[in-house]
């Protein structure tokens, strides 16, 4: 489970408190006999009580939704989601107790940012809890906003921990379960480093997502310049971003140099734009009509058309002149740098506005996209493809050239042939150290959760099944 699952579990009073202050004061609740303090899920000094997963309960209810499902559609599917829901707190909670049963600490370096991200959070849930004070402070009058902050903390901090806390009580507890939360995930990420793929595992995967591969390009050879470019840049940062093991044929590589115009243009040109655009229009129709019938009706009217149209352009183009300069001198530059005969990459990395390439403000780009150039092919159209202009420059290019300045839509571009991409099976040895990342993690998730599951068979681990299937029953749209 990542860090930003955990820091809901760990956080879910600020989350609702955030969402809305005093949310609850209408909300009739049809299990308000239980105690909210009484505990779900408990193992040794761990525990969960009911107002805690109640709120969790609330919290994830929008993301299954968004996901495509509805835990009260039925009792058989609120059920589910309370299992779910009660496997997760378990599991959270057998972590934390055998990282404390280890004597597992954080590092400085963690405790560091642990500090970080506590203030960080208390002071943004202190900022949004003030401005709700102050609101009912004016709308009430005679109340203080420090009398009505603490109130909105007490009945908060009731409902969804089942304590009636002070502000101070409340940082105290935010900070101990934001503790509790880093533990677990840091305590996690030590024991399953110990987890790591074998060759079997590699080779079984790169088999398997070879055979996939061949498969889907066969069919639909579009998909590699999606599929290959995701893993360039993206593997490591985002999920479903896995090294391709299969090239269909028909792809090359392009570095790419664009510069591109500051500002906009202004809403008299694009009018004016708009003018020609319609003026075409007329102009087409009117020739067309006097070709037809072979006469010359239409002509005066055809000679206006024109002569404006002619007006219209010589004004446009001073403006798009102007807008495009600085783009237009930028890589004027860089193409005397390529004449000079500077490498491309070289001059590419010092020009280009391509923030895939330059990595944008975070600096970093696409090493594949800066050292062997991006993906583009002339027989299919793909997903986030080239222009058609540009796959035309391309056409003229043979490898090792470069093209002239040539300008797409209001960009100026120069482009490289850099190479063709070389077809069929990708050698496993070239994407060995990344296969073995993309295993280690389902290994790791695999023995994780069998340790897990062994965890969970300690007698200490209680769970209080009535109290959960309370949950949630007051929202259930039909009765099963």
């Amino acid at each position: 489970m990542n860090r930003k699952t955990i820091a809901i579990i760990a956080a879910a009073l600020a989350v609702c408190c955030l969402a809305g202050a005093c949310s609850h004061k209408n909300k009739k609740d049809p299990v308000s006999a239980a105690d909210p303090t009484s505990k779900v899920v408990s193992i040794g000094e761990e525990s969960e009580n009911l107002a805690e997963f109640k709120a969790l309960f609330d919290n994830y209810l929008p993301y299954m939704t968004y996901y495509g499902q509805d835990p009260l559609e039925s009792r058989a599917s609120l059920e589910s989601f309370q299992d779910w829901l009660t496997d997760v707190v378990s599991e959270q909670l057998v972590t934390l107790h055998q990282a404390k049963l280890a004597g597992f600490k954080l590092t400085d370096e963690e405790e560091a940012e642990l500090s970080d991200e506590i203030d960080r959070s208390l002071k943004q849930v202190y900022e949004e809890l003030t401005k709700y004070a102050e609101q009912d402070s004016s709308s009430e009058g005679g109340t203080t906003v420090a009398n009505s902050f603490e109130s909105i903390i007490n009945s908060e901090s009731e409902y969804y921990t089942g304590t009636a806390m002070s502000w101070e009580d409340y940082k105290n507890y935010f900070a101990v379960q934001s503790r509790n939360s880093y533990l677990i995930e840091a305590y996690r990420s030590a024991v399953c480093a110990e987890f790591v793929p074998t060759d079997d595992d590699i080779n079984s995967w790169y088999d398997s997502e070879q055979e996939t591969d061949k498969a889907n390009y066969s069919e639909a050879p579009e998909k590699y310049k999606t599929d290959e470019e995701n893993y360039e840049l993206y593997f490591n940062k985002k999920e479903g971003a896995y090294p391709v093991t299969y090239v269909p044929v028909g792809y090359s590589r392009i570095m790419h140099i664009v510069t591109v115009p500051e500002g906009k243009l202004s809403d008299e040109y694009n009018a004016k734009i708009e003018r020609m655009n319609t003026l075409k229009q007329q102009y087409s129709e009117l020739a067309f009509e006097d070709a037809l019938k072979g006469s010359d009706a239409h002509k005066a009217e055809l000679e206006r058309i024109l002569a404006e149209y002619k007006a219209l352009k010589n004004a446009t183009a001073t403006e798009f002149s102007d807008h495009v300069a600085k783009a237009r001198e930028k890589i004027q530059r860089a193409y005397k740098e390529l004449k000079e005969g500077k490498p491309f990459a070289e001059v590419m990395l010092r020009y280009t506005e391509d923030e895939r390439v330059t990595g944008g403000e975070d600096g970093e780009g696409c090493e594949a996209f800066r050292t062997v150039g991006e993906l583009i092919s002339l027989d299919y159209s793909c997903t986030d493809d080239w222009s058609d202009g540009i796959k035309a420059e391309f056409a003229k290019l043979k490898e090792g050239q470069y093209s002239g300045v040539f300008m797409d839509g209001d960009c100026y571009h120069i482009i490289y042939y850099s190479c063709d991409e070389t077809s069929g099976d990708v050698p496993i040895e070239r994407i060995y150290e990344d296969i073995k990342t993309v295993c280690g993690i389902g290994v790791q998730d695999s023995q994780w959760n069998a340790l897990v599951a062994e965890w969970k068979k300690d007698p200490e681990l209680t769970v209080d099944l009535d109290l959960i299937r309370t949950v949630g029953i007051d929202k259930l749209k039909e009765e099963n």
